[in-house]
């Protein structure tokens, strides 16, 4: 009896190490809302990068949902509202919109919020994305003058 030694060769894909972070642009600041001008934008930016460190290729696919608030809506034009922060209680209307677009931005819930995939390998070993949010007061609101405050919860995940 013969027996020839079987050289078996796997191969596979080297896995790549990578690290990803999250910076901000600032806070979503309106400044004065006046109810018979034109409505008041601001914008926050958020930066998505991911490093390749090690190995092979990477696809690291991210989503961004952002909370409700206290109305526990995002939909419509003045679907979150912001909270007077001084005696009588009042609220005034806004919404937070993914970037340039008409599209609420929010979670599963408003059924809006971008994602997608950045990909680094060793000859792209640095990828990010800019994503702006947008907040838009409605002119007309009719509301006390005064200090208005939310808090909305921003959560990346990789």
């Amino acid at each position: 009896m013969l027996v020839w030694p079987v050289l078996l060769c796997i191969s596979e894909r080297a896995l790549a190490a990578y690290s990803c972070s999250v910076s901000s642009g600032g806070s979503i600041n309106f400044l004065t809302y006046d109810p018979n001008t034109a409505p008041p934008t601001a914008n926050a930016t958020i930066t998505l990068t991911c490093n390749h460190l090690s190995g092979g290729n990477a696809d690291i696919p991210w989503t961004m949902t952002l909370s409700n608030g206290s109305s526990g809506t995002c939909l419509g034009v003045t679907g979150r509202t912001m909270q007077r922060q001084a005696s009588p209680a009042a609220t005034v209307g806004y919404n937070i919109y993914q970037n340039s677009t008409s599209a609420e931005w929010g979670n599963t819930g408003c059924g809006t919020f971008p994602g997608g995939t950045l990909k680094v390998n060793n000859g792209n070993p640095v990828e990010s994305t800019v994503q702006t949010l947008r907040g838009v007061m409605p002119a007309g609101q009719l509301v006390p003058s005064g200090s208005y405050a939310e808090t909305l919860v921003l959560t990346v995940t990789f």
